[in-house]
């Protein structure tokens, strides 16, 4: 098996591992257009883009001499998960409140920047910074030719594209809709507790480093 197979295949198994990414496509897919949702996966499918190109040049090793960049970063992800996390959980909770269905038409009504939302919500999570940095491990020592580096920075964010847009396809089938409108406000509550728990998660693991 080829490296650019095997780390093509290790970004699989992760992409599909539960994380921000993933629920906040699957709660897009399941109440919003396909459309919007294809952006907030371009917008993620770029901070890949992002973390790829940082770890192939090697700013990893920047991180590891100054451990304090790696917990400013995670210190302000957490801030934006926690913020996004709140306005999940308090709209949950209002339409709890109301006793009424979610209306998906509502939520298109209210104008949004989809693919800077899943942009900013990849590169709130700094550790897919060390997540590359091992996977590319092989990749970036010095017998791997530049060759591959320039194929991992291209193809690693088309496959980041076309598994969530494959994701997306499933999650928004008419059946899932429907589920999602009757259990809309509940659905929400949930959603906003997992983005509040990877922002303390993220919170945790910054202040640990101060201990380490």
């Amino acid at each position: 098996m080829s490296l650019l197979l095997t780390i093509c295949l290790l970004h699989f198994v992760a992409q599909l591992s539960p994380g921000p990414d993933v629920l906040l496509i699957a709660k897009s897919a399941a109440s919003n257009t396909r459309l919007n949702t294809l952006k907030i996966i371009a917008g993620i499918s770029a901070g890949i883009v992002v973390w790829v190109v940082l770890t192939l040049m090697g700013f990893t090793v920047l991180v590891e001499q100054f451990p304090w960049i790696q917990q400013v970063l995670m210190m302000v992800g957490g801030l934006f998960l926690a913020k996004m996390g709140w306005g999940m959980l308090n709209g949950g909770l209002e339409l709890l409140k109301q006793e009424v269905a979610l209306d998906s038409s509502e939520e298109l009504e209210k104008p949004q920047n989809y693919f800077l939302q899943g942009l900013l919500t990849n590169l709130s999570n700094p550790k897919t910074l060390i997540y590359f940095s091992s996977v590319f491990s092989l990749a970036l020592s010095s017998s791997a030719g530049s060759d591959l580096k320039t194929q991992l920075a291209f193809i690693i964010p088309l496959q980041t594209f076309l598994v969530f847009s494959l994701l997306m396809m499933i999650v928004s089938m008419p059946k899932i809709k429907v589920l999602y409108q009757r259990a809309g406000s509940y659905i929400d509550i949930i959603s906003g507790g997992l983005f509040l728990a990877f922002a303390v998660w993220l919170w945790y693991d910054a202040i640990k480093m101060f201990y380490a």
